[in-house]
């Protein structure tokens, strides 16, 4: 992967793309959060983890939300200036696979949290993700509050 450039904030899947969802945000009225290099720092960050990424679902200011993932590469939703809302899991289920089988949970909230302090976005956190908005005004909806 090292000889590949991966998709930034900045990356368009369309020509003229930028400019077509700026009129999105003017049209519904919303204010910016978070901006490209907040949206690479903290994108950079979980990409760097390594034994364990969290899993991310989202949902783009001129759509419905999107279901789980946990590819952090390619699969999000770029140029990260569509996204509204983005939820990041911090729980991670622990199997053990010996008698009597044993189900622990690691939560990660404990460097995801600080990562988004640091990087400046703005979250809630919930009882299974932390919510990073894009947009206000906030949407909740679906939100594990």
């Amino acid at each position: 992967m090292a000889d590949r450039v991966l998709p930034t904030a900045k990356s368009a899947r369309l020509p003229g793309e930028r400019a077509r969802l700026r009129r999105v945000v003017a049209e519904r009225g919303l204010g910016g959060l978070a901006n490209d290099t907040k949206w690479d720092e903290f994108v950079g960050a979980v990409r760097a983890r390594t034994g364990w990424r969290p899993g991310y679902r989202y949902k783009c200011i001129d759509g419905p939300p999107w279901g789980w993932d946990g590819e952090w590469f390619y699969h999000l939703p770029f140029p990260l200036m569509s996204v509204e809302w983005l939820d990041v899991a911090y729980l991670q289920e622990v199997r053990e696979h010996r008698p009597p089988p044993r189900v622990g949970v690691v939560n990660h909230s404990g460097w995801l949290v600080p990562l988004l302090n640091c990087v400046g976005l703005d979250y809630r956190v919930g009882v299974r993700v932390v919510r990073v908005f894009g947009y206000s005004p906030r949407d909740l909806a679906l939100f594990d509050q």
